[in-house]
Formats: structure tokens, sequence, C-alpha cells
């Protein structure tokens, strides 16, 4: 799921067009239905996850229309009377983004251009919760004093739940290695494979951990004066 996000600069937003056809986004999100442009195919990218304690899915489009048809069609769906919040519009080269707030969902459209003519984008639905955080990022997984999280998202997929957090703290990451090495062996995680690795911004440590049958993957990396922690927890109830 994160390779399929990252090939995008993924805007918080949500969609939920009123019209011909409703589509439920998510049965997990209580926002409005949506309707697609004609000649649109869809595909998940993520039915159901939460985005730093936002609730979200996203979907990826392929259209035979052009981005400007594309957003048309959105500000003719999101069209409000006189008085009322329109939708806001945005470039961010290559994507053009639309997107307007309805109640307690935000509905987004970002879309590029694709195969001269058409077009390809994501549909993203983001709801508004006051429910805090069930397992909060420290309890999911230890971090070492002064460690800050910069993003935390939670996928909920068929027969298996997997959690993605990313640190950032200004130890070593030979330090960082020793300390979740040391922390999650005691725990109970058995240490499947430790090792050094080359990335485009230096050497990395990977430690693969498993704990009946939870996963976890580590890589740790230093940008600048800071060491960043990605891990990948996926636990299979």
């Amino acid at each position: 799921m994160m390779t399929h996000l990252g090939k995008y600069t993924l805007q918080l937003g949500m969609l939920a067009i009123c019209g011909v056809s409703p589509l439920a986004f998510s049965d997990q999100l209580s926002c409005p239905a949506f309707v697609e442009p004609e000649k649109t195919k869809t595909e998940w990218v993520a039915p159901y996850m939460i985005f730093n304690g936002v609730p979200m899915s996203v979907k990826r489009f392929d259209s035979e229309q052009s981005p400007a048809a594309i957003l048309a069609f959105y500000r003719r769906a999101w069209a409000q009377p006189a008085g009322q919040q329109q939708p806001v519009e945005n470039d961010v080269p290559p994507w053009q983004t639309i997107g307007v707030v309805q109640g307690k969902c935000f509905f987004s459209v970002q879309v590029q251009t694709a195969n001269l003519s058409g077009s390809t984008g994501l549909l993203s639905a983001t709801q508004a919760t006051d429910k805090p955080r069930i397992i909060p990022p420290e309890k999911a997984l230890p971090m070492m004093t002064g460690s800050q999280v910069v993003n935390d998202i939670e996928h909920r997929d068929p027969g298996k739940t997997a959690r993605t957090l990313l640190l950032s703290n200004t130890f070593s990451p030979e330090t960082n290695a020793d300390f979740y090495r040391r922390t999650l062996t005691d725990q109970g995680w058995k240490i499947l494979n430790s090792y050094q690795m080359k990335t485009a911004k230096g050497p990395g440590i990977t430690i693969v951990l498993k704990k009946q049958l939870a996963e976890t993957n580590i890589v740790i990396t230093r940008e600048g004066s800071n060491t960043m922690i990605l891990a990948n927890l996926v636990d299979k109830p």
C-alpha cells in the first residue's frame, strides 16, 4: 500500500459527490456518496486507513477525459448556492486539485495529464473525528527519548491490520538499531534479519522481526542532522 501511495503527492481530502448511480466511498466512513465522470476507471489505493488520526479512503482513477474536463465536472457537482462555501482549487505541479467541505467530511480530487489527452489522479475522502487513537504511537512501537512522530498511518485490509510509523530523532542510526534490537527482543520479538543497506541518502539499517503472527520491518536512515525510523507493523489476527 505504501508503495502505491508513494507514487503520488497525496493531498489529504475527501470526495463525496451527489448524482446518479451513487456509490459509498467507504462503508467505514460516515460520508455522502459520490459519482465518477464518464470514461473513468477507478481502483482502491486504500479502502480505509487512518492518517495521523484522521479516517481516510483513497481511490486512484484513470480517465479518457482531460484534467480540465475532470475539474469542470466536479465544479458542477460541488456548486453551492451563493453565500455558501464554494469548492477550493489549487495548482501543485504537476497536480491540479479541487476540494470541498460538507459537514464533517472533506472531499477532494487531484488530477494530472496522462496519455497525452487523458488524465490520472486520486479521489480522497477524509472525515473529522473526535475519537482518540485506540493505540497511541508510543504504545504501538517503542521510541527513544526525544523521538517525534512525523507520520502515522493505519491500514485495515481483509485478513490483516497494519500500521506505518515514521519517526525522527537525533541519535545515530546505529544507536537506534541497537535500541530496537534490544527493546523488541525483550518484548518477545524474534529478529529474522538485520543488515546494512545503501539508500539514495546514504547508508541505512534494516531490521526484520516476528512475534507469533505479527511482523515488523524497521528501516533506519540518516537525513542531515536527524535519523529517520520507518517502521511497518503488520498483524494477522
